[in-house]
């Protein structure tokens, strides 16, 4: 039965609908602000992954040396990977769908990897893998403060228990 339909009953503050005017309680206002900086950072990395995916286009269509048909076949196609998916990655980040932090770590990892395979492919050279590898790490450690107010348990929740299992156990056999 619904709530806001019972005859007699008691109604919680929450459940009645009635507009607060004020400060939010601490637990609110602490998950609110963790939600804006997790959504800060996605939507800054979304307009950097715009950037990356503009020039990657900027390569096709009007390269810097010859035509993009006389790259090698490798190159022309992680350029074209990467002027695919970086928009995709950057339209979903913003629109904080679930399918776009999937196509934007999918992303990271490649851009990792062509960096280790020729540093020279994107602007900041073999630096890009630092920013990947700190980019990543914010994402995970934003993404575990939003989680952790909850109350349900988070899969990086789950991963630092274990961890923390791993090393009480290693201090035992010391």
């Amino acid at each position: 039965m619904d709530k806001s339909f019972r005859v007699g009953g008691d109604l919680d503050e929450e459940d009645s609908g009635v507009i607060r005017v004020g400060a939010r309680p601490a637990h609110e206002a602490d998950e609110t602000r963790r939600l804006f900086g997790l959504t800060l950072f996605v939507r800054v990395v979304a307009m950097l992954w715009i950037v990356l995916g503009l020039e990657q286009w900027l390569r096709i269509v009007a390269p810097a040396q010859g035509s993009f048909t006389g790259l090698t076949p490798a190159t022309m196609t992680a350029i074209v990977f990467f002027a695919v998916l970086d928009p995709v990655a950057a339209v979903g980040l913003w629109l904080l769908a679930p399918w776009g932090g999937v196509v934007w770590l999918l992303t990271l990892v490649a851009q990792f990897f062509v960096v280790s395979a020729k540093p020279s492919f994107f602007l900041l050279g073999g630096a890009l893998k630092f920013v990947d590898v700190v980019l990543f790490a914010l994402y995970v450690f934003l993404s575990w403060r939003a989680d952790s107010l909850s109350g349900e348990p988070s899969m990086i929740a789950d991963i630092l228990a274990r961890l923390r299992g791993l090393a009480r156990r290693g201090d035992r056999k010391v």
